[in-house]
């Protein structure tokens, strides 16, 4: 089982990293196959999911410190290694997870690396409790970003040019906001204590910096296709925001991640289609699909059932 969403960057090159020939698909579900003698936590037959990230080095200063996701050696799908859309993989066994019980396959593909972005950037804001947040684009990232705030006990606004997500977002208990209605956000000027940004379009990054507290703090988990221009008051005058990224997560981040997801029943709204039709769904998210594509082989699933 593999998401598809945006994985057409690998295909195209966008990030100018991908080494040809490829094999995409940075976020599978699946079943072990076999495992060396040495592996104890894994068997044959169990459901397990990999990220982005296959390999460390686990010697650096940063495996070290449990931050191999900054491992200068490290190995990602589509860059060193084949993805999900390949008849088989072979990881390191130390970035292979086996998925709570909980967890139905299709809905918690897109967790293992966009779940765990937007968690790990989320908690590294170390929020009080009820805090008023802000997440910034309502798609597959953001989706999961709402869901997991809310279920930490935040206040929740969604900031979307999409008036058709307004539905999806109140069902996600979330307040939502239409960014192209500009004189509706002025009276939300130093309201929020933590944003998270999805978005990977051009978009007025000062406009959202006012909207922080003083030392409100912005997060930003994607990225958009020219630099943006920042305001470097907004930073220090009568304040002390906060920009900061996201990349991914480590191996006890994607652990917390998936037990938080079992507990709480966070999952991501999800369409899935059979392997079969891969290149009629790259197209579909070439052109702007509505949400997360799933391609899943329908024999391995059922096996996983039995």
């Amino acid at each position: 089982m593999w998401h598809c969403k945006r994985r057409y960057s690998i295909i195209d090159n966008d990030w100018g990293d991908t080494k040809f020939p490829v094999i995409p698909g940075h976020e599978i579900i699946g079943l072990v196959d076999d495992v060396n003698s040495n592996v104890t936590t894994l068997k044959r037959g169990d459901r397990v999911g990999i990220g982005y990230q296959q390999e460390a080095c686990f010697n650096c200063d940063f495996c070290n410190q449990g931050h191999e996701q900054f491992c200068p050696r490290q190995k990602v799908i589509g860059v060193h290694t084949n993805g999900g859309l390949a008849e088989f993989i072979v990881t390191d066994n130390r970035f292979v997870f086996k998925l709570p019980a909980k967890l139905a396959s299709a809905k918690s593909v897109p967790l293992l690396s966009s779940g765990l972005t937007v968690y790990t950037g989320i908690t590294r804001a170390r929020l009080q409790d009820s805090a008023n947040v802000a997440v910034l684009g309502v798609g597959g990232l953001g989706q999961l970003a709402i869901q997991f705030l809310k279920k930490m006990g935040h206040k929740v606004s969604a900031f979307s040019h999409s008036p058709q997500k307004r539905e999806m977002v109140s069902e996600l208990g979330a307040e939502y906001f239409d960014t192209s209605n500009e004189s509706s956000l002025v009276v939300l000027d130093r309201q929020f204590d933590f944003m998270l940004s999805t978005l990977n379009v051009q978009f007025d990054i000062n406009k959202y910096l006012r909207m922080l507290k003083p030392q409100g703090k912005i997060c930003l988990v994607a990225q958009p296709p020219e630099n943006l221009s920042i305001n470097t008051g907004l930073l220090y005058e009568y304040a002390q925001r906060t920009i900061y990224g996201n990349y991914t997560g480590s191996r006890k981040d994607m652990r917390e991640m998936l037990a938080f997801a079992e507990k709480f029943g966070i999952k991501s709204i999800v369409e899935t289609l059979p392997f079969s039709k891969v290149n009629e769904v790259i197209e579909m998210v070439r052109t702007g699909a509505p949400m997360r594509l799933i391609l899943e082989n329908v024999n391995v699933e059922s096996e996983s059932q039995n």
